[in-house]
């Protein structure tokens, strides 16, 4: 599976702006059992981007 145009547009805006506030990108992985795209950065971050581009923290 791959991802989506609007998941690849999203990881990029964010992965972006992590960095520009200095926040390392450990772990950068697409799930290939739902598609989802999770973004581990730093030590607390967590971000799950679905198929549709949209985003949120988990907790």
């Amino acid at each position: 599976m791959l991802p989506t145009t609007e998941q690849g547009l999203t990881c990029i805006r964010l992965c972006q702006a992590l960095t520009n506030f200095y926040r390392s990108i450990e772990i950068l992985r697409l799930d290939e059992r739902d598609g989802s795209i999770f973004i581990f950065a730093g030590e607390e971050l967590q971000i799950k981007i679905i198929r549709n581009g949209t985003w949120r923290f988990i907790t």
